[in-house]
Protein backbone atom coordinates (compact mmCIF):
# COMPACT_ATOMS: atom_id res chain seq x y z
CA UNK A 1 0.00 0.00 0.00
CA UNK A 2 1.07 3.22 -0.59
CA UNK A 3 2.14 5.74 2.12
CA UNK A 4 1.26 9.60 2.44
CA UNK A 5 4.75 11.75 2.19
CA UNK A 6 4.55 15.21 2.59
CA UNK A 7 6.72 15.96 -0.57
CA UNK A 8 3.42 14.45 -2.53
CA UNK A 9 1.36 16.89 -4.73
CA UNK A 10 -2.34 17.03 -2.75
CA UNK A 11 -4.31 15.71 -6.37
CA UNK A 12 -1.76 12.84 -6.01
CA UNK A 13 -2.52 12.03 -2.55
CA UNK A 14 -6.29 12.22 -3.18
CA UNK A 15 -5.44 9.81 -5.53
CA UNK A 16 -4.89 7.28 -3.62
CA UNK A 17 -8.15 7.28 -1.67
CA UNK A 18 -10.71 10.22 -2.20
CA UNK A 19 -11.82 9.28 1.33
CA UNK A 20 -9.06 11.35 2.79
CA UNK A 21 -10.92 14.85 1.47
CA UNK A 22 -12.44 14.49 5.09
CA UNK A 23 -8.88 14.28 6.79
CA UNK A 24 -7.82 17.43 4.95
CA UNK A 25 -11.00 18.92 6.19
CA UNK A 26 -10.07 17.87 9.71
CA UNK A 27 -6.98 19.93 9.49
CA UNK A 28 -8.26 22.91 7.60
CA UNK A 29 -7.00 22.22 4.31
CA UNK A 30 -9.86 22.73 1.60
CA UNK A 31 -7.53 22.63 -0.95
CA UNK A 32 -8.60 19.59 -2.85
CA UNK A 33 -10.76 22.21 -5.37
CA UNK A 34 -8.70 24.64 -5.85
CA UNK A 35 -6.75 25.01 -8.87
CA UNK A 36 -3.40 25.28 -7.40
CA UNK A 37 -3.79 22.00 -6.04
CA UNK A 38 -2.46 20.15 -8.73
CA UNK A 39 0.86 21.58 -8.95
CA UNK A 40 0.60 21.99 -4.71
CA UNK A 41 2.60 19.61 -2.21
CA UNK A 42 0.66 19.02 0.81
CA UNK A 43 3.98 20.56 2.63
CA UNK A 44 3.38 23.15 0.74
CA UNK A 45 -0.43 23.66 1.58
CA UNK A 46 0.01 22.86 5.01
CA UNK A 47 2.47 25.41 5.57
CA UNK A 48 0.23 28.49 3.89
CA UNK A 49 -2.43 26.95 5.78
CA UNK A 50 -0.73 26.98 8.81
CA UNK A 51 -0.97 22.73 9.42
CA UNK A 52 1.30 20.63 11.25
CA UNK A 53 2.23 19.06 8.44
CA UNK A 54 3.74 15.99 9.94
CA UNK A 55 -0.09 15.50 12.05
CA UNK A 56 -1.63 15.65 8.33
CA UNK A 57 0.58 12.98 7.07
CA UNK A 58 0.34 10.63 9.90
CA UNK A 59 -3.36 10.84 10.14
CA UNK A 60 -3.84 10.42 6.00
CA UNK A 61 -1.57 7.42 6.40
CA UNK A 62 -3.61 6.39 9.26
CA UNK A 63 -6.80 6.83 7.32
CA UNK A 64 -5.10 4.68 4.59
CA UNK A 65 -4.07 1.83 7.00
CA UNK A 66 -7.47 1.08 7.79
CA UNK A 67 -8.81 1.02 4.34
Amino acid sequence: MAKIQKEMLIMDALGLDAGLVPVMQKHGLNCFGCPSSRGKSLEMAAMNHGVDIDKLVSDMNEFLDKE
